[in-house]
């Protein structure tokens, strides 16, 4: 199922790639493109069109990067970094002292 959802997302990303890149800009954009009224969508009909196409391919690439999350989540329930260790021995040694020390509330004297 992930693997599905993978090339899902892989072709909404590269759709919704070009139409972002087809879109004539609206603003300074640093000076470039822009240009004259003369572009390849230049027809306002197809401006809203290619917008609205634009905007739902996005709401699915959201929703498919929602869904990869759930079932990668899913699929990788019953495996744990802990429990695929193979540690024999444990993690800390245990160091017997024959140095004592006494609480600090014994050190301390109050005048």
């Amino acid at each position: 199922m992930s693997t599905v959802l993978l090339i899902i997302q892989l072709i909404i990303s590269l759709i919704l790639t070009g139409l972002i890149l087809i879109q004539r800009s609206e603003g300074g954009a640093l000076g470039i493109g822009g240009g004259g009224g003369g572009g390849l969508m230049s027809g306002r009909s197809a401006t809203n069109s290619i917008s609205r196409l634009t905007w739902i391919l996005g709401t699915a690439f959201i929703i498919n990067c929602l869904a990869l999350s759930i079932v990668f989540n899913m699929e990788n329930q019953n495996t744990s970094l802990i429990d695929d260790t193979n540690a024999v021995a444990p993690l800390t040694d245990t160091i017997d002292s024959v140095d004592t020390t006494t609480p600090l509330d014994e050190e301390i004297s109050v005048p």
